[in-house]
């Protein structure tokens, strides 16, 4: 008692979703990228990270206790981790388990 219709708006998400991934590759497989799309490949972890940096502390109050403090120390704290360790994912977990201490302890 399978409806025909579901089925259908299975296989049209699954053909709009595997053509939209798989178009670019064939489309362009020949092309040298341009300086721009080469630049913007070659910085955009650093961009990123810097947006992300300002949207974490958009919003945070520096007026009132604890004045932004758990955030600046989180992000010294995952900083320091990263430059010790080298790894993304250590510095995730860590980073996060701090953070939350830094929630629990400092409010």
């Amino acid at each position: 008692m399978f409806d025909m219709k579901i089925l259908i708006l299975i296989f049209a998400g699954f053909l709009g979703t595997y053509l939209t991934r798989i178009l670019a590759y064939v489309l362009f497989k020949n092309k040298k990228p341009g300086y721009y799309f080469s630049f913007i490949q070659k910085n955009m972890p650093l961009i990123i990270i810097v947006i992300l940096f300002f949207y974490t502390f958009y919003g945070v109050d520096f007026t009132h206790f604890p004045y932004g403090l758990n955030l600046i120390l989180a992000c010294i704290f995952v900083f320091l981790l990263h430059i010790k360790f080298k790894n993304m994912l250590l510095s995730v977990i860590l980073g996060t388990v701090f953070y939350m201490l830094l929630l629990r302890t400092l409010e």
